[in-house]
């Protein structure tokens, strides 16, 4: 480590994520609002800390009052990481119509870092940055979570499903949100029931309607494929 505290030499060390994002509409805020915002996205960062403890190699950064960046060790978890930040934006900034509720656009990449300041994921860099760098300027239309990697095949089976699940996303009450980040966060039904103050069945029902089922099912099959690829890439470096 040098004397400006970066780490160097990262380039063969396995692969991280980068998640960048920005708030949807954050300009049409008021200043109450964008402040209410700053609050919730601060709320879902320390949320993430509980849920990823030892897995955030750089700490969630914002920028610009609507931006933001963080970079995981484990990328087998970015899938995760991003549907509970757009939950926590969901359910922390309530609207009176679901079609109007606060969202972000979030490009994860998966790659390398070649150097990382102690810190400071912003100032990082490596393919990792870069593809969740040139993902999320690139984002068009409705789209609202982009997964890029190494591998092409990788990248067109999530662009579909990431489409579904935007469009499921979209459909979700505050309600929903906040039950399926208490599925991410591992919370059993009855001890979310116990947080949120409603019942176990009212927990049940809102994870059935918001189709908390699928959600697991396709953050198992991420999981899966990174892991996968990881091992991989493992096994031929070691060749």
């Amino acid at each position: 480590m040098g004397g400006t505290g970066e780490y160097r030499g990262m380039k063969n060390r396995g692969l991280y994520a980068v998640i960048t994002g920005d708030i949807v509409g954050s300009s049409k805020l008021t200043a109450s609002q964008r402040g209410h915002l700053l609050s919730v996205l601060k709320s879902s960062f320390h949320a993430l800390k509980n849920i990823m403890i030892d897995g955030i190699r750089a700490p969630f950064e914002i920028h610009r009052g609507d931006s933001f960046q963080g970079v995981l060790s484990k990328p087998e978890a970015a899938l995760r990481v991003a549907i509970a930040i757009r939950t926590c934006l969901r359910h922390g900034f309530e609207t009176k119509q679901r079609r109007h509720a606060l969202d972000a656009r979030i490009a994860v990449g998966i790659g390398q870092i070649d150097f990382l300041p102690a810190g400071r994921g912003s100032e990082g860099d490596g393919s990792a940055f870069r593809r969740s760098g040139q993902t999320l300027d690139a984002m068009k239309g409705d789209q609202r979570l982009i997964i890029r990697t190494p591998w092409q095949e990788f990248d067109a089976e999530f662009d579909t499903a990431c489409a579904l699940l935007d469009a499921l996303i979209n459909r979700w009450s505050s309600e929903q949100a906040q039950a399926i980040l208490g599925q991410i966060r591992g919370l059993t039904q009855e001890k979310a029931a116990r947080e949120f103050g409603v019942s176990q069945p009212a927990v049940r029902q809102r994870l059935k309607s918001a189709g908390g089922w699928a959600i697991e099912a396709l953050c198992r099959r991420y999981e899966q494929v990174i892991c996968e690829k990881r091992s991989l890439q493992a096994y031929n470096k070691r060749q």
